[in-house]
């Protein structure tokens, strides 16, 4: 992992121009504050490392502990699309090679803020390899299919022109007794939950990829799942959304959806889904909402299918 300074000196340029104009204990307290944002950003790096690698075990000792408070570390884990094995190390090795820089930085004693641009490779030129970063996949290749897939990286990486992702993103950060923390105001968000109906149609199988998020009002949210076909005959399937408290129906908002028409599958076929949603208005943070999907079987014939933009389909 590399790490820059845009727009900022190393410490001993700065306290070597410094020593010109100041006295000893103003060059403590300068000193002091280079060494604090030192630590903050490191935090940072290795929050959003943790993160971009799909190791949020990990990531999970950087969140602050108002906000660890709110979500245990178990609830966590069952929020986000964790790697393991195979998969996972294959994401850390890429996210360690994330270059990571100060954008906009605002300290004080016990609160920070950051705004960091980075740069991570996306090891596109592998893509196929890679298997579409489907860990179940990628985690069943044998040794030597593994093998050759890290060197095929280590090879990619020596070359030092891998196709990389930027971005942007911002972070606010607490000092606790054991250092900077980043925090994420989780008491302020909304938990969303996604859950099927019970009993499902029997020759389906739906497994969320992340089914229990924090949102923001007013901010875009999104779920993933997979939907599988398992019978040995095509069938077609719609899907009705339910809410828990009903109340809640009219301030979501449904911006985006890859099942609003029935959805046909061929025997043992599995597609991945995106559904996006909005939540408006004022909603008593303390009482959990539930969007829970029911599928019911439709007369196979006169369906569509959904556009490759909407849906993966996997075999």
């Amino acid at each position: 992992m590399r790490t820059s300074y845009r727009r900022l000196s190393s410490a001993t340029a700065v306290l070597g121009a410094l020593v010109i104009f100041f006295g000893p204990a103003d060059l403590r307290a300068q000193a002091t504050a280079i060494s604090s944002r030192d630590a903050a950003f490191k935090v940072v790096t290795a929050y959003l490392q943790a993160t971009r690698g799909r190791d949020f075990d990990s990531a999970y000792r950087y969140i602050s502990s108002l906000d660890r408070s709110v979500r245990d570390k178990n609830t966590y884990l069952h929020s986000e699309e964790n790697f393991s094995g195979f998969a996972l190390d294959l994401a850390r090795q890429l996210a360690a090679a994330m270059d990571v820089w100060i954008v906009e930085h605002e300290l004080a004693a016990t609160k920070a803020r950051f705004e960091v641009g980075y740069r991570v490779p996306t090891a596109d030129e592998v893509a196929s390899q890679l298997l579409d970063w489907n860990p179940e996949k990628l985690n069943a290749l044998s040794p030597t299919e593994q093998s050759a897939l890290v060197k095929s990286l280590e090879n990619l990486q020596k070359t030092g022109k891998m196709i990389t992702l930027e971005g942007r993103e911002t972070f606010n950060l607490v000092l606790e007794k054991d250092g900077w923390k980043i925090f994420l105001d989780w008491g302020s968000q909304q938990r969303v939950m996604f859950k099927t109906k019970q009993p499902p149609v029997p020759e389906l199988a739906v497994r969320f990829l992340r089914n229990d998020l924090l949102v923001r009002r007013d901010e875009p949210f999104q779920v993933d799942f997979k939907i599988t076909n398992r019978s040995n005959r095509q069938i077609v399937v719609r899907l009705n959304h339910h809410f828990e408290p009903r109340q809640v129906e009219k301030r979501i908002d449904m911006i985006a959806c890859g099942s609003l028409v029935p959805l046909s599958l061929r025997p043992r076929e599995t597609q991945e889904i995106s559904s996006a949603y909005l939540l408006r208005g004022n909603i008593l943070v303390k009482i959990p909402i539930e969007i829970i999907y029911d599928f019911t079987l439709a007369p196979v014939g006169g369906n569509r299918r959904f556009s490759p933009a909407s849906v993966k389909i996997t075999k």
